[in-house]
């Protein structure tokens, strides 16, 4: 019964949604109507939480409460699943730990702690980490915010030249904590929970062109030396997953995008999935070059979120857009309008999954816009939900209703596709695949239709076999005998 409803609601309901008509990039990458994924619900600001924000940076959600900085107010603010403010602090006690630890090394006065432009926040069971940027260290807070230690002596030589200015850090359940770092291109930077710095990972190369290497072969090292330097692209953002894995987004580099969101292992190896029709990267046409007109370049991605089954969203700055993919790397849905109405964003910074919701900070309106599914994009995710705990028929279903209200959703066919594979019906399998352009799975199955066409009809294949067998012969044998009147063997 439950499901018999879902459907029901859901063929009523999404039709009523087509008037909120978003994009999607078809396997040929062509621009196709798509019905929306998420929808406008809510927005927040000061006014509404009754608090000063003149420049939010960063939000982390935990335990059902969001987390935030404010660069220029020195703060952090709490706020609750309703929206409402439930405490804010910009000044923090020290533990009396901590003032042993100090008493330790020599230390006499113990005065509270002040932040000064704060850009990225955490919270872990373990603590409130907070990036305090214009001190150049990290804090670590108790959950009574109270000062647990400061981090801010980084033992590496990329700080012998430029100060250690944390910009945005995630922490795992041990305690060890990922930071990018402004100006820093080795990579992430991972830190121990003593505060010592351990390693760089997850290093973006730069990779140059066959032309490029072919006229550096060609110079002297005067002339190489007054090339423009090649650096690795900068991270923007991290976000940690339950297995310890790192989501990450960077800045494009010379209008390459196809490597700006990462999954890197806890081996420092980017092993995102990128089975989509097109690599995940944001927009995948854009203009190059300046233009007076329209916004130019690949996306710029700035925060990324996960959520359940592998459903993650990246926030793009320069057009104001969320894309949301599967852990296949397949674009699901894309949303968000810029523009200064309640409803959209201008300058968005952070995002963040609270429940179903997504939560998009926009530093430049002082605002958190909250998208929610539609009864499309949850129909999706549902999908998607289904085929990762094993239940293929029921996401077969949903993909099916999905299909019948929006025939420009290709990825539903794989779905329907994946689901007559398993069950061993080819042929259904290669239809769908063939109209969902999933190459692979359509090799799959038509493997498998041939394979069972041969074993279904074996018998007629072996008896074909033996007759056509049997008839060389037996012309063969007529052939010897017309020559020398007895079997002649011919070389």
């Amino acid at each position: 019964m439950t499901k018999l409803f879902f459907i029901v609601s859901f063929l009523f309901t999404l039709p009523l949604q087509f008037a909120s008509i978003k994009y999607n990039y078809s396997y040929y990458g062509d621009v196709v109507h798509s019905a929306p994924g998420m929808t406008y619900a809510a927005y927040f600001n000061a006014q509404t939480l009754g608090t000063k924000l003149s420049s939010p940076e960063d939000f982390v959600i935990y335990n059902q409460e969001i987390y935030m900085v404010d660069s220029v107010e020195n703060k952090v603010i709490v706020i609750n699943h309703e929206f409402a403010k439930v405490d804010e602090r910009n000044t923090f006690e020290l533990t009396q730990s901590y003032i042993n630890k100090l008493s330790s090394e020599g230390v006499t006065e113990f005065p509270n702690v002040t932040l000064k432009s704060p850009y990225g926040i955490d919270v872990k069971d373990s603590g409130i980490y907070i990036a305090d940027t214009g001190n150049y260290r990290i804090v670590k807070l108790n959950h009574d915010f109270e000062v647990v230690d400061i981090f801010f002596d980084m033992d590496d030589p990329t700080f012998e030249t430029i100060q250690f200015e944390p910009r945005n850090i995630t922490v795992d359940s041990t305690q060890r904590m990922y930071v990018v770092a402004k100006n820093v291109y080795e990579g992430i930077m991972e830190i121990n929970t003593d505060g010592t710095f351990n390693r760089f990972t997850g290093v973006n190369p730069v990779a140059l062109t066959p032309l490029e290497i072919f006229r550096r072969s060609l110079m002297t090292e005067a002339q190489i030396a007054q090339l423009k330097l090649f650096l690795p692209t900068e991270y923007t953002s991290v976000q940690i997953d339950d297995r310890s894995f790192i989501y990450a987004t960077s800045k494009p580099s010379n209008d390459q995008a196809e490597n700006t969101i990462q999954l890197i292992n806890p081996k420092g190896v980017d092993v995102i999935k990128r089975n989509g029709y097109h690599p995940p990267m944001g927009d995948v046409h854009f203009m190059v070059g300046m233009n007076n007109y329209v916004v130019t370049g690949p996306s710029l991605l700035v925060d990324i979120a996960s959520t359940d089954h592998g459903i993650y969203t990246v926030l793009d700055q320069k057009r104001s857009r969320l894309f949301t993919y599967d852990s296949e790397g397949n674009l699901l849905y894309i949303n968000g309008d810029e523009g200064s109405q309640s409803d959209k964003f201008q300058e968005g910074v952070a995002l963040g999954y609270l429940g179903d919701d997504l939560l998009v900070l926009d530093r430049k309106s002082r605002t958190v816009v909250v998208y929610r599914l539609t009864d499309f994009g949850r129909a999706v995710n549902q999908a998607i939900a289904f085929h990762d705990q094993g239940r293929f028929e029921d996401a077969a279903m949903i993909w099916e209703q999905v299909v019948k209200l929006n025939t420009n959703y290709e990825i539903a066919y794989n779905g329907i596709g994946k689901f007559y594979l398993r069950e061993g019906n080819y042929k259904e399998a290669m239809t769908y695949f063939e109209l969902g352009h999933d190459h692979y799975y359509y090799s799959k199955a038509f493997k498998g239709y041939r394979n069972a066409i041969i074993k279904d009809n074996f018998g007629y294949i072996m008896l074909v076999v033996v007759l056509l067998g049997g008839t060389l012969a037996y012309f063969k044998l007529r052939k010897t005998y017309r020559k020398g009147g007895s079997i002649l063997y011919e070389d």
